[in-house]
């Protein structure tokens, strides 16, 4: 307490301490304004009113529960390989199918079941899926049909249909904007995953 005493006296003779000037009487003007006395009541305030800042006095310990660790960890895995199998059943069902109609299908089964999980599961490989998935599509039975003439296709094209196309572009809309990966600490950044 005496070093806040000392700054209190400190602070008041600094703010008594005033220049003399040219033409004023001391006796027109008051003494103290109240800006001149709100820095003097301030300061004394915070030097009377001090109080020590509470600490640790050691910092605190967790003990590590290694084998909950590792029990979360197991399950965690456990459920994720439960997921990659489901995704994997949905991705056979459309290479299985034969016709535009069974593609249609299981796409849309597939787009939904994604939707619905909000995720892919961790180390599912995305590129891949996509890739089998656009193989699915390709294989399918093509009708022809004419379009623009380019140097490549001499006015004709093949399509599985455009129901079928629109399911696959669905799909891969829905996987891709579900398979987006969160990056960055206080920002969003997003990784594409194919």
């Amino acid at each position: 307490m005496p070093a806040a005493r000392v700054l209190l006296l400190a602070v008041g003779y600094a703010t008594a301490l005033r220049l003399p000037s040219a033409g004023s009487t001391a006796s027109a003007r008051p003494t103290s304004t109240r800006r001149e006395i709100l820095p003097v009541v301030t300061s004394a305030a915070a030097a009377l009113f001090a109080v020590r800042v509470s600490a640790y006095d050691t910092l605190p310990t967790v003990d590590p529960d290694f084998e909950k660790i590792e029990r979360l960890r197991l399950e965690r895995e456990a459920a994720t390989k439960k997921k990659t199998q489901q995704v994997l059943s949905f991705v056979k069902a459309i290479e299985a199918a034969r016709t535009k109609d069974e593609f249609i299908t299981a796409a849309d089964k597939f787009a939904i079941f994604i939707i619905g999980e909000g995720k892919f599961p961790e180390g599912l490989k995305v590129k891949e899926l996509v890739k089998r998935i656009t193989e699915a599509y390709e294989s399918l039975p093509k009708e022809r049909y004419y379009c623009e003439e380019t140097r490549t296709n001499q006015g004709i094209c093949y399509t599985p249909g455009k129901d079928a196309e629109a399911a696959y572009e669905a799909l891969i809309k829905e996987v891709r904007q579900y398979s987006l990966i969160q990056l960055g600490d206080y920002r969003t950044v997003t990784f594409k995953a194919f």
